[in-house]
């Protein structure tokens, strides 16, 4: 059988910019080279250059400029410029009105209706639209400015929201022009396309989907649509823009996850986020992500071997931007130095928002830190920065399946997380979760480990091991490659919700059921609760919320019985479908 060609979408990411998103593209793409690939890549600008090194079945890269152009068409070079002149002389009033505003108007609609497939279908026929005629002057035309202000108008009435200004309602259509830009892009013939997010790069997956047939799959490795909700909402935009974007950005999501024909998160965490989105649970088949056993190594000899260090060695692996909270970390360094532990904290990570790097670097000298923090950028390698520390830390307020965690585990450095996304699930019992802004949690946790280094120790080996088991990228990759071939061949994998998103509940089930057999049923209580929130929305759930239903109403919690009864029928709705009629 040929080798699959795969068409990689990206946005923002691979091949232009690191981070944890194209760490994972360029280790796919090294570790199949069975596979060819075809990266179409969204970029902010058409001045960005390729910071990898692209192995030989890489066959193309095809970038999307969002920003920077003076026409859309500037980087489609697939076409001979006197083409694009014959596509512009071929598009006049009529052809707009009666081949693209049609497809417009449903576009504009399910930005607000949220019925699934719709918008998907008018993105398919304005792509087919965009292959004979103009882009920009479609956009630009007057018709398409009375038909976007009318439905604005519209909305506004039915209460979606206030009434924008004249530069409000044009940033919003201006936004429209720039997104839609994936539409004016032909998309390159494959066997599959694989999306990297739920975001304006999957239009790839959907577009050839509708127009070719392709297979789509799609992997989200954080939720787009809640960083998005997050990022939106510390901007400094106006409430419409902000209701607008955030409601352009829903509709592409929903649509994304609607139009996959298998949904590939990196963890079980962000299965949840596809299920309350409108994605078919039986869709999904979580592939861990995955690091290199060999690259990132204990030390030898293993740190915890030498005597106690002066000062503690702390690591962050983070990008310097908000949803990183360094602040809170900077805060709890702090609180750990006044309780007079010697203390040096290392950041390794790229500066992503200038402004909230100038608050970071005012924050360490409002604390008294420069001496202590250092701030060493983007590291291209950063296993020895792992080896060489005592506690590794993350102080995200949301990740999906975090790599400075996987990686510090493989290191063998033990680690203090905030438990935000799917970083429960990978760290599992062999490290320290703390809740996320809490700097006093965070501080505390670091001096526990601080002062004990046995624990240190017991913790880092024990984290090795884990890792081995489970985030191996070998693993990984080979379950990329036979997700591939069993679409290559018209066969989908049974679904899979990760072996990890039940495993820290199973500890905590089997010492509630001791507990009852000892007749402490509220320790035994304690235990369940711990169960259920390691666990979240998962299927799994449904028996062990009847089981602290019972156990509540036993103890004379009639309220809180009923409560868990309710949302053990709510979560079973979700997961267990009703048997169909044999008519």
């Amino acid at each position: 059988m040929a080798a699959p060609t795969v068409l990689l979408a990206t946005e923002g990411t691979y091949p232009f910019h690191p981070g944890g998103v194209s760490t994972w593209c360029d280790a796919l793409v090294h570790h199949l080279p069975d596979v060819n690939f075809v990266v179409v890549a969204i970029a902010m600008n058409p001045y960005v250059a390729v910071a990898f090194d692209l192995p030989a079945n890489v066959k193309q890269v095809v970038a999307i400029p969002l920003w920077g152009m003076q026409d859309p068409s500037e980087h489609r070079n697939e076409l001979a410029y006197s083409e694009i002149f014959l596509q512009k002389q071929r598009t006049g009033a009529s052809e707009i009105r009666e081949l693209f505003l049609p497809h417009f108007e449903r576009f504009l609609q399910n930005l607000i209706n949220e019925r699934p497939g719709e918008l998907g279908d008018a993105l398919a026929h304005m792509y087919r639209y965009f292959r004979t005629y103009d882009y920009q002057t479609s956009f630009k035309s007057p018709d398409v400015w009375d038909l976007y202000k009318a439905w604005l108008m519209h909305t506004t009435h039915q209460g979606y929201w206030r009434a924008p200004s004249i530069f409000e309602s044009v940033q919003g259509l201006g936004w429209i022009y720039h997104f839609m830009t994936v539409l004016n892009t032909a998309i390159p013939p494959g066997d599959m396309v694989h999306s990297s997010a739920a975001a304006f790069c999957g239009m790839v997956g959907i577009v050839s989907k509708l127009e070719y047939g392709t297979p789509y799959l799609l992997t989200e490795h954080g939720v787009y649509l809640r960083e998005q909700y997050l990022g939106i909402g510390r901007s400094n935009m106006t409430p419409f823009s902000k209701r607008f974007l955030i409601a352009l950005v829903k509709a592409v999501s929903r649509e994304n996850l609607y139009y996959a024909d298998q949904l590939v998160p990196v963890c079980a965490f962000n299965s949840r986020w596809e299920r309350v989105l409108g994605g078919d649970i039986e869709k999904v088949h979580v592939i861990y992500n995955g690091v290199n056993s060999k690259t990132f190594h204990p030390a030898d000899p293993p740190r915890h071997l030498l005597a106690d260090p002066k000062p503690l060695e702390i690591l962050s692996v983070a990008r310097i931007d908000p949803n990183k909270d360094l602040e809170t970390l900077l805060k709890a360094i702090h609180i750990v130095k006044a309780a007079g532990m010697p203390v040096r904290l290392r950041v390794l990570g790229s500066v992503s928002v200038e402004s909230y790097n100038d608050r970071v670097q005012a924050l360490a000298r409002e604390l008294d830190l420069t001496d202590i923090v250092l701030f060493e950028g983007h590291q291209a390698e950063i296993s020895d920065a792992y080896r060489t520390a005592d506690i590794a830390v993350q102080s995200s307020v949301t990740e999906a399946f975090p790599y400075s965690v996987i990686e510090a585990m493989m290191s063998g450095t033990p680690m203090v997380a905030t438990d935000v996304g799917g970083t429960r699930e990978a760290l599992g019992p062999v490290g320290l979760l703390v809740p996320s802004r809490n700097p006093d949690e965070m501080a505390a946790a670091i001096l526990t480990l601080g002062r004990d280094h046995a624990l240190r120790a017991r913790l880092g080996a024990a984290a090795r091991i884990r890792a081995l088991q489970y985030f191996e990228i070998s693993t990984a990759m080979q379950a990329f490659f036979d997700l591939y071939h069993q679409w290559q061949i018209g066969r989908a994998p049974q679904p899979s919700v990760g072996p990890l998103a039940t495993e820290p509940a199973l500890l905590h089930v089997t010492r509630a059921l001791l507990l009852r057999r000892l007749n402490q049923p509220q320790l035994a209580l304690k235990e369940y609760y711990e169960a259920l929130a390691s666990l979240g929305g998962h299927p799994a759930a449904v028996p062990i919320l009847a089981e602290v239903a019972s156990l509540e109403l036993t103890l004379g919690h009639a309220r809180k019985g009923y409560e868990q009864l309710v949302k053990s029928r709510l979560l079973e709705s979700l997961y267990i479908q009703p048997p169909r009629s044999a008519s």
